[in-house]
């Protein structure tokens, strides 16, 4: 709608706070799977195979690139380029038949070969949208503030979750006859800290504006609890 009323820096906004906002969402997921991925396997999937933690850690990053990916393919398309995101996809694909064919008959790799071939894939699809994005529109995106302040808080996030899981579990494997839920304890006690420690970090990163916490019901009540302006 601000692309077709001429409105060049609204549309720029729009996109620059879409892309962070997915950023912020999708950037601690993808740090907490990766961090978390043996105590999460060790919960929900106490005998599978001895890769399953490591695959876990590689899709947890892929993740945060399929959301951007998503995100980025919706600004294309809400401008009325359909057909860039398609290139950008075709070639993702190009890129992930590659990787699996090189990396997946390695048999230091094997399996991991394809979890790797995601992440390159919507890496190249998130890179590729993002050099269309700054080409399309008439006033660019600002690529470090929508992405580097939630990456930083995403990063301190997982730092204390890692941290907070190894202590936990170390002080609780003394405890006997302990196992699985030891492990969902730890787990439980890690993810609640990493939620604070990452919420007050997206205040000090001002990763999030008031006008973001408006999009959401009572958002202005939090945003008053947080102290985001």
């Amino acid at each position: 709608a601000a692309i077709v009323k001429k409105e060049k820096d609204e549309a720029t906004k729009i996109s620059e706070d879409s892309m962070r906002i997915a950023a912020v969402l999708s950037l601690p997921m993808g740090v907490g799977l990766a961090v978390l991925s043996r105590a999460v396997v060790g919960v929900f999937y106490p005998q599978t195979n001895a890769m399953g933690p490591t695959l876990l850690s590689w899709l947890g990053v892929a993740s945060i690139f399929v959301c951007i990916t998503l995100v980025t393919n919706a600004i294309l398309q809400a401008d009325g380029d359909e057909v860039l995101p398609i290139i950008s996809m075709v070639i993702g694909g190009v890129v992930k038949i590659a990787c699996n064919l090189l990396l997946v008959r390695r048999p230091e790799l094997n399996i991991q070969g394809a979890a790797i071939g995601t992440i390159a894939c919507y890496a190249v699809i998130s890179l590729l949208n993002c050099i269309f994005i700054h080409r399309r529109l008439a006033v660019k995106p600002n690529y470090a503030r929508a992405f580097l302040r939630p990456l930083l808080a995403s990063l301190v996030m997982g730092a204390a979750a890692w941290g907070v899981y190894g202590i936990v579990y170390r002080v609780l494997r003394l405890a006997p006859d302990s196992g699985r839920l030891l492990n969902l304890l730890a787990l439980l006690i890690a993810v609640g800290i990493a939620v604070a420690v990452y919420l007050v970090m997206i205040v000090l990163t001002r990763s999030v504006t008031l006008e973001d916490m408006k999009l959401i019901p009572k958002g202005e009540k939090l945003a008053r609890l947080l102290h985001i302006r």
